[in-house]
């Protein structure tokens, strides 16, 4: 999966299966601490007054958006922490935003570690959002888009401070396992969307997803065309094995980041498989905000090939 050169839109796919963004940070939790927020909530809303308010900028956010919207994607993959500290005020102001974005059936919204970032957060919170999670009875939610399928994961859950470890569960796991097999007989490209990180070594131990192995097992035994997550801000690659070879693993900085930092500038990835006999090339591409212009321009494009 090597990189080619940022190729100039006219060597560029026509159309979009696939806008994948990932932690927008976008609310805003200054309202007075209450006597009965637990201590994470008060160390967390610390943390954003102080300092990471100034990284993460609606500014930055809504630029990275329009710039998303004039590439036209067919659908969009969001995956979590769009809040701060798991107030209920904060899951409101979050569908005010989303209700802007793009249409719900063209979305496919997961939830990261801030919506759960205390227990009882996400859900008292997720009942704000059911119009973009679709079904109510949970995860992993899926949505069949033509020769697409996204399967969103939930990795979402409660946490001591100082932790911000993700886990999928038995049960999610195995209703994973049987959508995988089920996209692969109907020889569909599977894509998976989850808030954590389901490599090796992307991330350290208090962020890592704790049943990556499982996950990783699962993806071993029935493969999948791209596994896309957020979580760790900054654009990453990585690679599980697949049944056919390995499956691209890749990560999305924070889409409200102006963070000169190596892949830590806000941005956003586009994707488009296109069948190549019994496989399939996949063209991925990277859009990166640039501040001295305010606007976002490619950073770079990849093509692979993948079983799907």
């Amino acid at each position: 999966m090597n990189a080619t050169d940022c190729a100039p839109d006219s060597d560029l796919p026509d159309t979009w299966a696939l806008a994948h963004l990932s932690d927008p940070h976008l609310t805003d939790p200054l309202r007075p601490v209450a006597a009965d927020w637990p201590l994470k909530r008060r160390l967390g809303r610390a943390s954003w007054r102080r300092r990471r308010r100034h990284r993460h900028r609606l500014p930055v956010l809504a630029t990275v958006v329009d710039d998303l919207r004039a590439r036209a994607p067919e659908q969009v993959a969001l995956s979590g922490d769009l809040v701060q500290v798991g107030l209920r005020d904060e899951f409101a102001q979050a569908a005010q935003w989303l209700a802007g974005f793009v249409p719900p059936e063209r979305l496919l919204l997961v939830p990261g570690n801030h919506e759960a970032y205390v227990a009882g957060a996400w859900p008292a919170g997720r009942a704000s959002w059911q119009r973009w999670l679709g079904a109510p009875d949970g995860e992993p939610w899926l949505r069949r888009h033509g020769e697409l399928l996204l399967i969103g994961l939930s990795s979402a859950v409660a946490t001591w401070p100082a932790l911000a470890t993700g886990t999928l569960g038995r049960r999610q796991l195995g209703l994973f396992e049987d959508a995988l097999a089920q996209g692969a007989r109907e020889g569909l490209f599977r894509v998976v969307v989850v808030h954590h990180p389901p490599a090796p070594g992307v991330v350290g131990w208090r962020k890592r997803l704790t049943d990556q192995r499982p996950f990783a097992a699962a993806i071993a035994r029935h493969g999948a065309g791209v596994v896309l997550h957020g979580h760790a801000h900054r654009a990453t690659w990585a690679q599980l094995a697949g049944p056919g070879g390995p499956v691209p693993v890749v990560g999305a900085p924070s889409a409200s980041a102006c963070d000169p930092r190596p892949g830590r500038m806000a941005g956003y990835s586009l994707l488009s498989p296109a069948r190549a006999g019994g496989a399939w090339r996949v063209t991925l591409g990277r859009r990166v905000y640039r501040p001295a212009t305010q606007d976002c321009a490619w950073q770079e494009t990849r093509q692979f090939a993948s079983a799907g």
